[in-house]
């Protein structure tokens, strides 16, 4: 891929994020709402999902009037993507969550699959994949991976798997013109950061560049791994209190 100045780069990523964003509200029966400026949807998003993601640097009215929206008809607590750190939303009610930065990676050679990873391919094994991913706790409201999950090419859900199960994990989702690299976990304590950039670089093999975003631990993971930084991206909250339950 040609070299790409960061404000582009940064809208790839955004974009890749809301393709991910979109993918797990279709396989919830949720719908989503998109155009060139945000996406969004007006229903309970499923956790650790939001319920708007910016698309555009420049579109900050129409991004602050679409959240505006979904203040007056979401009664629960939901988050929003700022992704280019450009909007300001207390005055909606809302607090910052957490800051991180985008990541990105050229792939200029092929990949092979790490040792002991492969693509989950069955229910049986996505339900013990998330397990793993959970840390053995679950998810409080149900399954965050449904099944219906597998059958988009778009989306390759990743694990090291042992005789006692998966150890490892992370998802790859396939856009025009990168992969997105989430969810990238481990159980038993060792790194796993480069073998989870291997399996999902190996899964798209078509010369897209790996993106994703990151903070904290994983991003000095993800810079050992040869990732660079290219833009900051915020979460917001909205709680639901003044809210009628």
């Amino acid at each position: 891929m040609p070299s790409l100045v960061a404000s582009e780069r940064v809208r790839l990523c955004a974009g890749n994020n809301a393709d991910l964003c979109q993918a797990i509200f279709k396989v919830h029966g949720l719908s989503g709402r998109r155009s060139r400026s945000v996406w969004s949807s007006a229903e309970q998003a499923p956790p650790y999902y939001p319920n708007a993601a910016t698309l555009d640097a420049d579109a900050v009215p129409i991004q602050l009037a679409e959240i505006a929206r979904l203040t007056s008809v979401l009664a629960t607590s939901f988050s929003v993507k700022d992704c280019f750190c450009r909007l300001d939303l207390r005055p909606l009610g809302f607090s910052q969550l957490f800051e991180a930065s985008w990541i990105w990676m050229d792939l200029r050679r092929p990949t092979t699959t790490p040792s002991g990873w492969e693509r989950v391919r069955d229910a049986a094994s996505l339900e013990m994949w998330e397990l793993a991913w959970t840390g053995g706790a679950g998810c409080s409201s149900g399954r965050l991976f449904p099944t219906a999950v597998l059958a988009d090419p778009a989306i390759a859900i990743l694990g090291r798997r042992t005789a006692d199960g998966f150890t490892a994990g992370c998802i790859a989702n396939r856009s025009e013109l990168v992969i997105g690299l989430s969810n990238v976990f481990a159980t038993d304590g060792n790194p796993t950061y480069r073998d989870a950039v291997r399996a999902a670089a190996n899964t798209f093999a078509e010369g897209r560049a790996l993106v994703g975003y990151e903070r904290g631990g994983a991003m000095d993971d993800a810079l050992t791994c040869g990732f660079q930084t290219t833009g900051t991206l915020r979460v917001w909250i909205r709680d639901s209190q003044g809210k009628e339950e």
